[in-house]
């Protein structure tokens, strides 16, 4: 293998392996507590988490995307890679937005946790709230951005090394047909047809044929019966 056809595979690989890690840490992050707060409302506090399914409900949508994108660089060509790869960069980029905007305003996402525990509803009331008391961040919106700067970057490394993946093709082979009855010779004459052994319908016919005859079909010798 040339150094440009490994340089094109190892890029290929390490491109759709970067896809694998950044989505499957993005739906981790999205399965786990996102915020702890603890709210005084009144004369009670409230207490509870958030999970990243309710603080960014998209990023599992932008992980499957990226997933989509991964199946459909095994077969796509030069062209839809570059599309597919400016794409995943996309992909990428929304979710470490939208992981940053779920950390920098955590109201939105605590409030329905707040509304069913106290009834109390309004968000500027919720926001208020939130702010008066203490929302603590977990490390899980941190790996949403960090799986998607991965995401942004393996849609680069596709852009980039796009025109020296390797690309598979099918390989046919010819097969060339001789006549049965061609020698190595180059004779002509076709080849003897081989012996057919006779069958037991064969023989009947011959002993019938000896009998017209008027030999007696039992004798081996073939001698012929006497009148």
């Amino acid at each position: 293998m040339s150094a440009p056809d490994a340089a094109g595979k190892r890029g290929k690989r390490t491109a759709l392996m970067s896809i694998v890690v950044g989505a499957g840490l993005a739906i981790l992050a999205w399965s786990q507590a996102w915020f702890s707060f603890d709210l005084v409302l009144g004369p009670e506090s409230y207490s509870g988490e958030v999970r990243g399914d309710v603080a960014a409900p998209a990023v599992m949508a932008l992980a499957l995307a990226a997933l989509a994108v991964l199946a459909a660089l095994a077969l796509a060509g030069l062209i839809f890679r570059y599309v597919l790869g400016g794409l995943l960069t996309l992909v990428g980029a929304v979710l470490v937005l939208q992981s940053f905007i779920a950390v920098g305003n955590p109201a939105p996402a605590i409030a329905p946790e707040v509304t069913a525990a106290s009834g109390l509803a309004g968000e500027q009331t919720i926001a208020d709230a939130v702010a008066a008391g203490t929302v603590t961040v977990t490390f899980w919106p941190w790996l949403a951005v960090l799986a998607g700067a991965i995401l942004v970057l393996a849609g680069l490394a596709v852009i980039t090394t796009a025109r020296r993946w390797p690309t598979g093709g099918r390989r046919f082979t010819t097969t060339s047909l001789e006549p049965a009855d061609a020698t190595a010779g180059g004779d002509d004459e076709p080849a003897a047809a081989p012996a057919v052994a006779p069958t037991d319908s064969d023989r009947r016919v011959e002993q019938w044929d000896a009998l017209s005859h008027g030999d007696d079909p039992t004798d081996t010798g073939g001698t012929r019966a006497s009148s």
